[in-house]
């Protein structure tokens, strides 16, 4: 699903392990895979969860100004209404706890930073190659089931080495059919976008879907602030 926004000038700021670092030793901030299990570490050809994974932690050589990577679509949000706090400026997200939920709102209008639409992604300045993690070599367009970790839906192919950031549209595998997320234990997932895939045709950016809560070394995000005519919208949260 491409989110039908008219919000395409914003620029993206991608957030580094430094700037993630401040917000945890300010916030005392715990993200999902540090509460939940850990974070998926793609090693010998497979995802493993391994328990002490995390943005501190990510399995592989980081630094200070490296893409944050073992973050999840929730952890995003949050630092970005601590980031737009510490700024002065108003918050894009409020959290409004339910019975069995909390809803998360996103404030188009608010000055507050946020995570890219998808439109806004696709229209961001991005480098002809993207980057791969490190010891990591291109290669062909790979089986939707040897890259998949869980959590991960794949839209439109890509590797396990392609790093993906975050974007705020919910959105299902490939943007299309009807998923009972019930039934899969997943929440509504949240669309990601990779730099690019190896494909017959050329080079084209990758996209997929990713349970929000899902943490792994090539999951990251960047922020967009700025103010666009598109509302409030409003999802859930579990």
């Amino acid at each position: 699903m491409t989110s039908q926004t008219n919000e395409v000038h914003a620029e993206k700021r991608k957030v580094t392990v430094g700037d993630f670092r401040e917000f945890v030793s300010r916030t005392s901030f715990l993200t999902d895979c540090e509460r939940r299990g850990g974070g998926w570490i793609f090693v010998r050809k497979k995802w493993e969860q391994k328990p002490d994974a995390s943005w501190d932690n990510p399995y592989m050589d980081q630094g200070e100004d490296d893409p944050v990577v073992l973050v999840s679509w929730h952890d995003a949000v949050k630092f970005a209404n601590w980031k737009s706090a510490r700024e002065g400026l108003g918050q894009a997200y409020t959290f409004v706890p339910t019975e069995k939920e909390c809803l998360v709102s996103v404030d188009f209008a608010s000055a507050g930073y946020r995570l890219p639409t998808e439109r806004e992604w696709e229209a961001a300045p991005r480098d002809p190659v993207g980057p791969l993690m490190p010891g990591t070599k291109p290669r062909k367009n790979v089986n939707a089931v040897e890259q998949m970790f869980p959590g991960g839906l794949w839209g439109e192919g890509g590797w396990p080495s392609d790093r993906l950031e975050w974007c705020w549209d919910p959105g299902d595998l490939a943007g299309e059919g009807i998923v009972n997320f019930s039934k899969t234990g997943l929440a509504q997932p949240r669309i990601c976008r990779g730099r690019n895939t190896v494909r017959q045709n050329g080079r084209q950016p990758s996209r997929g879907a990713c349970d929000p809560f899902a943490a792994a070394t090539t999951l990251g995000f960047s922020l967009v602030g700025g103010v666009s005519d598109t509302g409030t919208h409003q999802v859930a949260e579990d």
